[in-house]
């Protein structure tokens, strides 16, 4: 029966998985989030700013700038405090909006990410997003420093949308993550048997019109975590 059952229920662990390790998982909250507008045909920027309170001067400091029979002593500090107070919701302000600049530049030039998914990252420096907002190219790093970005393809760094890239023999910018991506499609696609050797799979790139030296494909398999051919053979 029903009591039965919540008894059974309430002597389970909600959170089995501590019984086995004791490493805690940090929980992501998205600072911004990026919604697709079909009326507009375009990406629009919402600030996730909830847990943030919203700060305001008090009116009993308010009328005590403009109460003359305060004495001076007072007012000096009434008004230092008030500045100070300005000061800091105003920073808060820029802050807000300096992020809210920063994500619609990033979408500018990540629009394929945001429209195909994570394979169509395009190569972007900090510096491209610094000129297109007017803005110094710190600003930037510290704007999108330990901040995550919702999206319909998940949760990303915004740092993860500045990456480098490589030229294809077509001309075409090749971002790095791209290639990391191509490279582990590669490995997982493979006869076991017969896997690829770095130089393999250099050549496959060349024959996709992608110029990689030989350190480079080993450099991107370690930094995947893919052991060398002769680890990954299977008999």
């Amino acid at each position: 029966n029903v009591k039965a059952a919540v008894e059974e229920i309430s002597r389970l662990n909600p959170k089995p998985g501590a019984s086995i390790t004791r490493d805690v998982v940090p929980y992501i909250i998205p600072d911004v989030e990026i919604v697709y507008d079909e009326k507009a045909d375009d990406y629009q920027v919402i600030i996730r700013d909830e847990r943030a309170p919203h700060l305001t001067i008090s009116r009993l400091y308010r009328k005590m700038l403009h109460n003359r029979q305060l004495d001076a002593k007072t007012r000096e500090f009434v008004t230092r405090n008030v500045r100070s107070a300005r000061w800091l919701i105003e920073a808060i302000e820029q802050r807000r909006s300096t992020l809210s600049r920063v994500v619609r530049s990033i979408i500018k030039f990540q629009r394929p990410f945001l429209d195909h998914g994570p394979d169509h990252l395009q190569p972007l420096k900090m510096q491209q997003v610094a000129d297109d907002v007017g803005l110094h190219v710190g600003t930037i790093s510290r704007a999108v420093d330990g901040k995550y970005a919702e999206t319909s393809w998940g949760i990303f760094a915004l740092r993860g949308f500045f990456t480098g890239g490589t030229e294809s023999a077509t001309g075409e910018t090749v971002a790095w993550d791209n290639v990391r991506t191509r490279l582990k499609q590669m490995v997982d696609e493979e006869d076991k048997k017969n896997p690829l050797s770095d130089e393999d799979i250099m050549a496959r790139f060349q024959a996709e019109g992608i110029t990689l030296a030989r350190r480079t494909v080993a450099k991107y398999r370690k930094i995947l975590g893919i052991p060398s051919s002769r680890r990954r053979k299977q008999f």
